[in-house]
């Protein structure tokens, strides 16, 4: 996700230096916006991934947790991602958040 992020920040940067400050403006825009959509993305399932993987090393029986995450973690990526690729609430949020 980080590696993604910075990729899509540079190659806004390196357009973005050749262009004028409305197009400028809504490549920030856009880069917040995938942004949150990642960092969203990495909340909900760095837990499950974890938990995954701490199981596969026996490090703890994680049988119990794979139903919470099934039923109730996971699912609010999917109730999240409609309204992050929607304007209102992305524009909330970066009024919340940033510029």
């Amino acid at each position: 996700y980080i590696i993604i992020g910075m990729i899509s920040r540079s190659s806004s940067n390196n357009v973005a230096g050749k262009q004028n400050n409305e197009i400028n403006r809504r490549n920030r825009r856009m880069n917040q916006r995938i942004s949150i959509i990642i960092l969203t993305d990495f909340c909900c399932w760095i837990p499950f991934i974890s938990i995954c993987g701490l199981h596969s090393f026996e490090v703890l029986d994680a049988t119990p947790w794979y139903s919470l995450f099934s039923m109730l973690i996971l699912p609010v990526n999917s109730v999240i991602n409609p309204f992050l690729y929607d304007n209102f609430l992305t524009t909330v949020l970066m009024a919340i958040f940033g510029s």
